[in-house]
């Protein structure tokens, strides 16, 4: 939607893990305000939980917003522990979500709106690709595809 000058953008994420724990990616896609896919976004994570890649998946997708300058954003992803945790309606027992969640709380301050919500995995499957490609690569290393011209 486009109110204004105001861009609205929709940010999709989704993690990756083989064996749960075992090699792990992040994957984020960004949409403009037409639904039209801007950016795919992956990660390699190295061995990491499920949990943890959906974190990082989250991270990395408002990274690359924020670096791409997007101001409103709705994200939206398949994990219910990660939006239940991050909107503070879920309790964090583990020491290292609790960390990551910190993390992703930081990186909403960069945003002049914010909205999250839970999405069926259906509705997931752009953010999936790309989180079930990034087990493919070397731990730390981020790829970006633009799609527009």
């Amino acid at each position: 939607m486009n109110r204004g000058n105001q861009r609205f953008y929709t940010l999709q994420f989704d993690g990756a893990s083989r064996g749960n724990p075992g090699p792990a990616g992040a994957g984020a896609v960004l949409f403009d305000e037409n639904g039209n896919v801007l950016y795919h976004f992956r990660k390699g994570l190295g061995y990491q939980s499920n949990n943890v890649a959906e974190y990082h998946a989250l991270i990395l997708g408002l990274q690359q917003a924020i670096m791409k300058g997007c101001k409103n954003i709705n994200v939206q992803g398949d994990s219910q522990l990660v939006i239940n945790q991050f909107l503070g309606s879920w309790r964090i027992n583990n020491p290292h979500l609790m960390s990551l969640c910190g993390a992703a709380l930081q990186l909403r301050n960069n945003f002049r709106s914010f909205g999250i919500q839970h999405i069926s995995r259906d509705s997931n499957t752009r953010a999936d690709a790309q989180a079930n490609w990034a087990i493919y690569l070397q731990e730390g290393q981020v790829e970006e595809d633009c799609l527009y011209f």
